[in-house]
């Protein structure tokens, strides 16, 4: 009498796994692709939003009535990249209230720009209506 069981693998099988491991493989790739390639590249963001929130900050700070033009803002921290610039925009966002949005850009590795985008609110009195 011989036994039905089969030993070892069956093509199809071994197609699946290998399938499988091919899609895991190409997904690890990809997620690995799109982390930051050094770590200068984070410092750098974590600058830029630095510079970023402390403008925020001051625009908040001074008041609706004392809000700038649309422009270039300069910050000490600037310095710190090789090529930069910030910028101020402002709109109304409604009749008591304007729209701020600060933007700090600078060259990343490989020749690519690099930017960090932040907006708030700004009213003529503190709540909004």
């Amino acid at each position: 009498m011989t036994s039905s069981l089969a030993r070892g693998f069956s093509l199809l099988e071994v197609t699946v796994a290998v399938a499988v491991v091919g899609t895991i493989i190409v997904a690890t790739s990809v997620l690995l692709q799109r982390l930051p390639v050094s770590g200068r590249e984070v410092r750098d963001q974590d600058l830029a939003l630095k510079i970023a929130r402390n403008e925020i900050e001051i625009l908040r700070a001074a008041g609706y009535a004392s809000l700038p033009e649309n422009g270039p803002f300069s910050d000490a921290l600037l310095g710190s990249f090789a090529s930069s610039t910030a910028s101020v925009f402002i709109a109304d966002f409604n009749e008591k209230t304007r729209r701020v949005d600060v933007i700090v850009s600078w060259g990343g590795t490989g020749g690519t720009t690099r930017s960090v985008s932040l907006t708030t609110l700004i009213t003529q009195n503190s709540a909004l209506k």
